[in-house]
């Protein structure tokens, strides 16, 4: 989990949240299924895989929902938009100050959307293309995390109540 060396001006916690956090009892519902492997270059974040979606149209994105859980699937549909939230299994959970590759300086983790933090939650908002309710698949137009990332929840983007109201 912690075999990413730390870059110059990241600074990392005194102790490991891994290790220290009490269990909060967490679900995985499922899984996601993306072309991304470990060893692949993963996107990262939904606007690169969209535009590598321009130049790859084949490639696919999947949910599945295991079985107890898939009655909460109804009502989500084709053309919905859903954010899915992933626990990035593999992302350190020490650094508090990172140093990433597209920023000059470096920047505290809580102003970033890097999987780097101490509880690992990943947050993509997607749009449902098709669905098997039966089985618990959902074909989504993209993702950006790794083949076999579990996943927490599902929550119904409602843009009444998730858009900002605009400045006055």
């Amino acid at each position: 989990m912690l075999e990413n060396p730390i870059r110059e001006g990241e600074v990392a916690l005194s102790f490991d949240p891994a290790e220290t956090a009490d269990d909060a009892r967490l679900v995985f519902i499922g899984r996601a299924f993306t072309p991304w492997r470990p060893e692949r270059d993963c996107p990262r974040n939904m606007r690169q895989v969209r535009e590598r979606l321009a130049e790859a149209p084949e490639l696919a994105f999947q949910l599945q929902i295991d079985a107890p859980f898939r009655p909460g699937l109804k009502d989500i549909a084709p053309g919905k938009a859903i954010f899915v939230l992933m626990w990035m299994s593999s992302a350190r959970r020490d650094l508090i100050i990172q140093a990433p590759k597209h920023r000059e300086t470096p920047a505290g983790l809580f102003s970033l959307r890097s999987p780097v933090r101490p509880n690992p939650i990943g947050l993509s908002l997607v749009r449902v293309k098709d669905i098997d309710h039966g089985a618990g698949r959902i074909a989504v137009d993209a993702l950006d995390c790794f083949d076999g990332t579990p996943i927490i929840d599902l929550k119904p983007y409602i843009e009444t109540v998730d858009r900002l109201a605009e400045e006055a």
